[in-house]
């Protein structure tokens, strides 16, 4: 069986840390990145199948850090973790390429088979194609 392997950042080290947690109890190996420079030198390194990304309120959001994922790992599946009020942050990390978003507080359940979800479906794409994400065409939303 494949494991997916996770990186997890957010701005709130704490909450990445039982993210990570909850997910390597789900099976993922994960890894946790406590500042943007420490994410970019473990996404340089190409060894993740998903990056799991978000920002508490208060500092601005690092999106040169998504900007950095999809340029040193384009092959690599990225969710972002949205609280309620960062719809903007969505939709900017959309326009930026992401391949889904969850909202926290997310079910784990629902966590697991998101993470699955653009795990394989970046696994499948031909690395020359786009990854179809949540609203694109042809592509299927597990939620």
């Amino acid at each position: 069986m494949w494991m997916t392997s996770v990186l997890v950042f957010d701005t709130d080290t704490s909450f990445a840390r039982h993210v990570a947690e909850l997910l390597g109890g789900g099976g993922s190996a994960c890894v946790v990145a406590a500042e943007p420079d420490d994410a970019r030198r473990l996404l340089a390194t190409g060894g993740f199948s998903v990056f799991l990304f978000g920002c508490a309120e208060g500092p601005p959001c690092p999106l040169g850090l998504l900007d950095s994922a999809r340029r040193l790992a384009p092959h690599m599946g990225v969710i972002l973790m949205v609280r309620p009020d960062q719809v903007r942050l969505s939709i900017q990390c959309m326009k930026r390429g992401i391949d889904d978003d969850i909202l926290i507080p997310f079910d784990m359940d629902s966590m697991l088979r998101k993470v699955a979800s653009v795990a394989q479906r970046r696994r499948l794409a031909p690395p020359s194609q786009p990854v179809a994400g949540r609203g694109a065409p042809g592509s299927r939303d597990v939620s």
